[in-house]
């Protein structure tokens, strides 16, 4: 086997670890019991999903500038899919959602008590 034979059969690969992650994103969206939880699910295995598919594009495309392209693409899902799931944690802490199980640890500026002069 050459080494094209080689990359495809590993681009193959990383497309289906990506579409089994983004199946698992979608399942555990319907499967999760609050907010909170459907967040972290769609977020967390979503992004890993981009990657490796990304990965296999990249093992096939040829060109300085679709791979500059397809890296750019990854890059741009690592900033906004964590800020995204931020923000919607927040909105829907906000709206008064509550978890399904109660949190250990409140850091939310609103959990803190007030400050009283004594």
């Amino acid at each position: 086997m050459d080494l094209d034979g080689v990359l495809e059969v590993v681009a193959a690969v990383l497309i289906l670890v990506g579409s089994a992650l983004a199946l698992v994103a979608a399942i555990g969206l319907f499967r999760m019991p609050d907010a909170y939880s459907r967040i972290h699910v769609a977020t967390k295995p979503a992004t890993l999903a981009v990657v490796c598919t990304v990965g296999a594009a990249v093992l096939r495309v040829p060109g300085l500038t679709g791979i500059t392209k397809l890296l750019l693409a990854v890059a741009l899902q690592f900033w906004t899919a964590p800020v995204a799931s931020h923000m919607l944690g927040r909105a829907a802490q906000n709206a008064g959602l509550e978890p399904a199980e109660p949190w250990v640890i409140d850091e939310s500026p609103e959990s803190e008590p007030e400050a009283t002069d004594t």
